[in-house]
């Protein structure tokens, strides 16, 4: 049984990957602000600004996956949480590959998050493959870069098999982000974000924790794969299909991008641009998307809602 170790591990994604992995027949355990070894998920403690982290954590994990980062939709992005967003995830990495540095102890593989944002927060008519240059040279895009650049580090000083995800907007009842998307269309408020023909790249959490765990087992998968699934639709059309699944109006004009931006301030950049972003690298791959389309992916997050609120 090979031993998980996931960092960011309360986070949305991490807890429905560790049951993944867990059904599996892995054993996952994460690092955390506080140890606490004796939880039903063993956690050790780190402390990326202090430079700590507890070795035991290391010694044991077969794969590494990391997850950890400040939240991007979470705030406005003052100096101070740009600062947090980047160093939450560049520096935790090279926390985690100076210690291993250390040891005797290497892991098989190193499997890092990332984000579409690598592309750039433009809106462009191209299809963006993972071998293409970042579309622009703004906040996200710089910041995934120095992301993934710290990510292969692991492969070329240490020679670890690594492979990095870029992820889109994921679809999911646990998802903050989804859930402000609902709130004005359950009261018929339903509207496009900005002019809506900007493309909104997404993926339901299942099929995103699946392709982790693929990579996991499938020693082939190395280097950066775009988790997206691979129906493309503007954010107009997305909110338009949220609203129908939702049984709710769609009539109203598009909100206005200056509206977005006094709220979010620069991360509203996020939801008023995107451009079409390709999965065929995960499909050669052989991954098959449980949830393909839009359609299919809000159905099961509304589904499991619904099923969370009967069971309060």
């Amino acid at each position: 049984m090979k031993t998980i170790l996931i960092t960011g591990g309360s986070g949305m994604v991490s807890r429905r990957l560790t049951d993944l992995l867990i059904e599996k027949g892995y054993k996952v355990i994460w690092l955390s602000r506080e140890r606490f070894v004796k939880a039903q998920i063993p956690r050790y403690r780190w402390d990326y600004r202090k430079g700590e982290i507890d070795k035991e954590a290391l010694e044991q994990a077969d794969v590494i996956i990391h997850l950890a980062g400040s939240n991007l939709g979470e705030g406005s992005w003052t100096r101070l949480k740009k600062q947090k967003i980047v160093e939450s995830r560049v520096q935790t990495a090279r926390l985690l590959l100076e210690t291993l540095k250390g040891m005797d102890k290497k892991p098989e593989a190193f499997i890092s998050a990332s984000a579409i944002g690598f592309y750039g927060l433009e809106t462009w008519e191209r299809i963006f493959l993972e071998e293409d240059n970042p579309g622009q040279n703004d906040f996200l895009s710089r910041t995934c870069r120095k992301w993934e650049a710290e990510a292969f580090r692991f492969q070329d000083e240490l020679g670890v098999r690594t492979a990095v995800m870029r992820t889109a907007f994921v679809i999911s009842k646990e998802s903050e982000a989804f859930t402000r998307m609902m709130l004005p269309t359950r009261f018929g408020l339903g509207a496009p974000l900005g002019s809506g023909r900007q493309y909104l790249s997404w993926i339901h959490i299942d099929d995103l924790c699946r392709l982790y765990v693929r990579a996991v087992e499938e020693s082939s998968m190395q280097g950066v794969y775009n988790a997206v699934a691979p129906e493309f639709t503007t954010n107009a059309e997305f909110m338009r299909r949220l609203a129908r699944e939702m049984k709710r109006p769609f009539f109203l004009p598009p909100i206005p991008a200056f509206l977005l931006r006094l709220f979010v301030g620069q991360a509203a950049d996020m939801i008023l641009y995107g451009s079409r972003i390709s999965s065929q690298k995960v499909i050669d791959a052989g991954y098959e998307f449980v949830y393909p389309t839009a359609k299919e992916a809000i159905n099961a997050a509304l589904q499991a809602m619904r099923l969370k609120q009967k069971s309060y």
